[in-house]
């Protein structure tokens, strides 16, 4: 009797002392980024990226291993963080679209001043020959003011 409580309290002890699994890493990682995401750095952003591709890789690889539960929480965790990067991708797009504005009006008269060079472009570059590009650059002047 002794010998089986012995064993009973080492294996509680080690289930205790056990490294936590992928899928309950994948949740706290993406806790901790959602806590935290408004203040990230990109430094920050490629740092939680790598952690999160490594522990996908490590869910993907033991998925057989895994319980139901443990597979739902890596899912929801693999959703949230998805989630989070559009919401940051989103964010910057519309960070980097505002910083423009101040540009656009500048940029639309040094194309009104060489109209036949841009014409050139956009037609041979752009793929857009053929097409009538008459009072392109007057339309775009429209919507800056």
């Amino acid at each position: 009797m002794r010998r089986f409580l012995i064993l009973l309290l080492s294996a509680v002890l080690l289930d205790s002392c056990a490294v936590m699994r992928a899928p309950a890493r994948l949740e706290r990682l993406v806790d901790r980024v959602e806590r935290s995401a408004d203040r990230y750095t990109p430094a920050q952003w490629q740092r939680a990226n790598r952690q999160y591709e490594s522990l996908v890789k490590e869910y993907i690889h033991n998925y057989r291993r895994y319980t139901t539960q443990e597979k739902r929480t890596a899912m929801s965790a693999i959703g949230r963080y998805h989630a989070l990067l559009v919401d940051h991708g989103i964010k910057e797009s519309v960070g980097f679209i505002g910083s423009l504005g101040s540009y656009v009006g500048g940029l639309i008269d040094i194309l009104k001043q060489d109209a036949g060079a841009v014409k050139d472009f956009l037609q041979d570059v752009m793929g857009m020959k053929g097409k009538d590009l008459s009072g392109m650059l007057d339309r775009l002047q429209k919507y800056v003011q």
